[in-house]
């Protein structure tokens, strides 16, 4: 096997894989759409390597990503069309392109946001709370992807969050409302859905 043809099946699985992974880990599909991020992540990696090697070999340098931007920026000036014409010429680069920006976004947000205080705390409130947990279980695994909408100092501030888990019982949904009082966040409402059946399955 060449090397164009292989870097084109790692970045094509790699592709595949993440969406089907994105759409697995908000519809409650863990932890087999977390080992299908991480393996898509892998798979696009070697590919983007094999695709520079390719290049390499067979143009004698790396792609020059600022010249063709700089192409795309002067056609486009001549006729706003040619931006459209210019990303089907180069279809490959651009959905690798957005492929590796989507698995950026997803890794900051996971780092920041995904591990905020909010997201510890509803997480803990979970894990302990004798109401949630007569419902759900046991917790074994909680998605990457979560939803949040925090503003808070040192001392106040208010979350909204939503986070989807796999536990003992089922795969559940949680959504809360959070307030911060002199530097401590506590759960003020939430409400829990079980994803498979989608009743409201408890709420305060």
């Amino acid at each position: 096997m060449n090397l164009k043809t292989l870097f084109r099946i790692l970045l094509s699985i790699g592709a595949i894989l993440w969406v089907i992974s994105w759409i697995g880990d908000l519809n409650g599909k863990l932890p087999e759409s977390t080992y299908g991020m991480i393996l898509s992540a892998i798979l696009t990696g070697f590919g983007i390597y094999f695709w520079l090697k390719s290049y390499k070999k067979t143009r004698g340098h790396y792609p020059k990503f600022h010249k063709k931007y700089q192409e795309m920026i002067k056609s486009m000036k001549k006729n706003p069309f040619n931006g459209i014409f210019f990303l089907v010429k180069n279809l490959f680069k651009f959905y690798t392109f957005v492929l590796v920006f989507s698995m950026i976004l997803v890794l900051i947000g996971y780092l920041t946001i995904g591990q905020s205080e909010p997201v510890k705390v509803t997480q803990k409130y979970c894990e302990n709370n004798i109401d949630v947990q007569k419902i759900t279980g046991e917790i074994k695994h909680y998605g990457i992807l979560r939803n949040v909408s925090s503003r808070w100092n040192s001392e106040t501030g208010n979350s909204d969050l939503s986070l989807v888990f796999v536990a003992e019982n089922g795969v559940f949904n949680i959504s809360t409302k959070l307030e911060k009082e002199n530097g401590e966040w506590e759960v003020k409402k939430y409400e829990l859905k079980n994803k498979n059946t989608g009743a409201n399955n408890g709420s305060k």
